[in-house]
């Protein structure tokens, strides 16, 4: 056995008794009365981080919350790896729904309870624990690493994009991993490639100076809520495809191997049925439902909202509407250009004398997709085999990392997604949880991908 790996094993209890500490600091990100504990949590970090060898160490403060850096760089001719997380957590409403407090972690069944237990304070100390196993065992790390620890995450990363691009150098690396990610099982070791972009929109409606009498204004005056109602349904057909002009341009048909692989997810139609709680599910003809997830992006009303809804009968002609719109990104979109052209798609069925505002929501972020064969791809496939003892599985989300994008925009580099997370954590709902059997597994499989990445390059 690795002299690493018997580390690992040796400090299990320790390992958790620090996690336990880590997820009692109430680090939310989104709540200003928690804007100290933000911070504690950075500081907290950087001890950590000191405890298991690593230099430089920094808390480095942005335009809104502190990131956290360290390095090594030791390791002459070999790559530099930037290691990526996030210490900051969401907010834990509704707290009635929590069978124990969010803060005050709890084992049972071999999982532990905490609010940021899965997404994603463990996954920052594995890898944290991944190169101490290596420190302490073998004085040096296989590799050259930097680490970048943010704050602000689950807001959106608002201030890395400025710092990435004034401090590119002190973070400048051959490529990046990220553990914002997930397995879909111990016997299911999964590599996340690609994840979806995002841009939203507002639509504001109003047809006249003020809600008008339906007996007086009906039938001669638009109404905003049908006006709305109509420009929504415009953007799709009969076969749920978008119909707003160039929104797939530059999207590409997937491959026969990616079809391939999406084929060996264990996320069979009943399954997804029964995860999401559904009777029926659907997608665009030639796609199955998991494969529309994967390959295929999407437009989708979050809210729409207008007009009298109060009990009873008001009899009007609504004057004004709103409706939110979002859509998930696969990687060939932009989404400036998508805002653009679903812009002039509502411009073109607004009807005369009618005025429509889009506003552009915020939170805008590129899609991301690792190119297939990317050597560290490959290294990670090496160390999930060996580690966990399966074959593993590249799996693309229809969800939004936007780390990924800004990282590859800023840095020019390919990232890596690679965590132990689980698909039924409860991840941003009462209750979250880890499995710690993958907590475990995670430094084991950080501290082999160091390695192979190292004779990979020899």
């Amino acid at each position: 056995m690795a002299e690493w790996k018997a580390y690992l094993d040796s400090n299990r209890d320790k390992f958790l008794a620090e996690f336990i500490d880590f997820l009692r600091i109430p680090s939310i990100s989104t709540l200003a009365q928690h804007r100290e504990d933000v911070q504690a949590a950075a500081a907290w970090l950087v001890s950590r981080m000191q405890r298991a060898g690593l230099e430089n160490v920094e808390i480095l403060q942005t335009d809104g919350h502190p990131m956290v850096y360290a390095d090594w760089l030791h390791a002459e001719n070999t790559p530099t790896l930037l290691l990526y997380g996030h210490y900051d957590v969401q907010p834990a409403d509704p707290l009635e729904l929590w069978e124990t407090p969010p803060f005050d972690p709890e084992v049972r069944n071999s999982r532990l309870y905490a609010r940021g237990a899965s997404d994603m304070k463990g996954n920052v100390l594995l890898m944290i624990q991944a190169c101490e196993a290596h420190l302490s065992t073998n004085g040096r790390l296989p590799v050259n690493v930097k680490f970048l620890i943010e704050g602000e995450e689950e807001i959106g990363s608002p201030s890395m994009p400025k710092w990435l691009t004034n401090n590119a150098g002190k973070v400048s690396c051959d490529f990046a991993a990220s553990s914002d990610s997930a397995q879909i099982s111990e016997k299911a070791p999964t590599v996340i490639v690609g994840a979806k972009g995002t841009c939203g929109l507002q639509i504001d409606v109003r047809t006249a100076p003020r809600d008008l009498h339906s007996g007086i204004g009906g039938g001669i005056v638009h109404n905003a809520l049908h006006v709305l109602a109509q420009i929504i349904a415009s953007m799709h057909d009969a076969d749920m495809h978008i119909t707003v002009d160039g929104f797939y341009d530059n999207v590409e048909m997937p491959s026969p191997e990616d079809r391939e692989m999406c084929a060996r997810m264990p996320l069979h139609d009943d399954l997804l049925r029964a995860t999401l709680g559904v009777d029926s599910l659907i997608s665009e003809p030639g796609y199955k439902p998991i494969e529309s997830t994967w390959f295929r992006p999407t437009l989708e009303v979050n809210g729409m909202w207008g007009g009298f809804q109060g009990d009873g009968v008001k009899t009007i002609v609504p004057c004004e509407a709103h409706a939110k719109i979002t859509c998930r990104l696969v990687a060939g979109q932009q989404p400036h250009d998508i805002v653009a052209k679903i812009k002039s798609h509502i411009e073109r069925c607004t009807p005369k004398g009618v005025n429509v505002t889009v506003s552009v929501m915020a939170g805008a972020a590129d899609p991301y997709l690792i190119p297939a064969g990317h050597p560290a791809l490959q290294v990670a496939d090496q160390a999930l085999r060996d580690e966990m003892g399966y074959t593993p599985v590249h799996f693309r989300m229809g969800a939004t990392v936007p780390i990924l994008g800004i990282l590859k925009q800023r840095l020019g580099v390919e990232v890596v997604s690679l965590g132990f997370a689980g698909l039924s954590d409860n991840i941003h709902a009462p209750n979250e949880s880890v499995s710690l059997t993958l907590y475990h597994l995670g430094p084991k499989v950080y501290a082999r991908f160091l390695e192979v990445l190292a004779l990979s390059t020899r």
